[in-house]
């Protein structure tokens, strides 16, 4: 395996309430998790929430890199993750489905660069397909002009 097989984030908790993620990279900020008064009860779906914005990111700059590399021109691509959650037969709570919607704008000449780059995503990206064997997630490609 080599260096670039693995990837580590770490985790730090620098306060009571608060939390750090620090992804050691150039592109990508850390994160901080603040619940300094947030009641207990809207704390939740933190962790959902960062994993649908993974499986978002990762399905949407792959579909991008994928309509780039063909010689699309994007001229927007937007999208939205929604994550399901379902208690298991002894009731602990676990993710579902994710459902990934994705908006691309590009003119009618990149068209069939669309068509065949929705044909390729319909396997996913590197999260979704490894994400795939716990649970749905569902992708949908539309375009806009």
């Amino acid at each position: 395996m080599s260096p670039n097989d693995k990837v580590t984030v770490e985790y730090k908790n620098t306060a009571k309430e608060v939390h750090e993620i620090l992804f050691n990279s150039e592109g990508v900020p850390d994160i901080t998790i603040d619940y300094t008064d947030i009641p207990t009860d809207r704390r939740g779906g933190t962790s959902v929430a960062l994993l649908a914005a993974s499986a978002l990111y990762c399905f949407s700059s792959t579909l991008y890199s994928c309509l780039i590399a063909r010689g699309a021109e994007v001229l927007s691509l937007t999208g939205r993750a929604t994550a399901e959650k379902e208690k298991d037969e002894v009731y602990r709570t676990k993710v579902a489905g994710i459902n990934i919607e994705v908006e691309v704008g590009l003119e009618d000449k990149d068209l069939p660069i669309l068509e065949k780059c929705e044909r390729i995503m319909a396997r996913g990206c590197l999260v979704t397909y490894s994400l795939e064997d716990a649970f749905d997630i569902d992708y949908k490609i539309k375009r806009i002009s």
